[in-house]
């Protein structure tokens, strides 16, 4: 099975999502336009209709997370946000590296744009948010919105978008090394299954990991 990455090239979860994915064979693309600064191996530089494609997307999303893009004067912070598009477009699922939440149904910063459009079309999406004791996993649900995995760690689908905050931490950085882990290897908790041994929380396995 191939795996692929689609995220955005961007310092910070962006990149660590592609070195980590690196060490287990998968490729990443990294959604580009032209004189976009990034650092992914691997650019699809969007053309100019996609970009368009990608306005519509964001119009969508804006209705939820209620912020003026039409302010917005500059080319390039616009196509920042339409270059999301892709990144959802062509996954299965979003894994996001977060660090608070808008409301309970919506992520702050730049990664909430995509997560939001995944969101607008139905697709699975994962917050990790690194920014409380140990960091937490979350899924979006219809409805109720974001809700705790209570310490489970999804697992990465064939195609799936890598993305989250440019300010990534530690606790951050420990989320994505041990869902590649738990996506790629057998883990240390199905091997132990039936042993009478609990399985870890998230706190406890990056703890671990120290």
């Amino acid at each position: 099975m191939n795996y692929t990455c689609h995220s955005g090239g961007c310092p910070g979860a962006d990149m660590e999502w592609e070195r980590e994915g690196e060490k287990y064979g998968v490729k990443t693309i990294s959604y580009s336009f032209r004189n976009h600064v990034q650092e992914g191996k691997t650019p699809k530089i969007l053309t100019v209709d996609e970009l368009a494609e990608g306005w519509f997307h964001v119009l969508l999303a804006e209705k939820t997370l209620k912020k003026n893009v039409e302010s917005l004067d500059s080319p390039y912070m616009r196509n920042l946000l339409c270059r999301n598009w892709f990144q959802v477009k062509n996954s299965d699922a979003v894994f996001a590296i977060i660090k608070k939440f808008l409301t309970k149904d919506t992520v702050d910063g730049g990664t909430g744009w995509a997560v939001q459009m995944a969101v607008d079309c139905d697709k699975p999406v994962f917050v990790f948010l690194q920014d409380i004791s140990g960091g937490a996993w979350l899924r979006y649900m219809p409805v109720v919105g974001f809700e705790s995995l209570y310490g489970e760690i999804p697992k990465l689908t064939e195609n799936f978008a890598g993305i989250g905050t440019r300010d990534i931490n530690e606790y951050g950085n420990n989320a994505i090394r041990r869902i590649y882990h738990e996506t790629f290897t057998v883990s240390y908790n199905e091997k132990m299954k039936g042993s009478g041994f609990r399985k870890l929380s998230l706190y406890e396995s990056i703890r671990k990991d120290k």
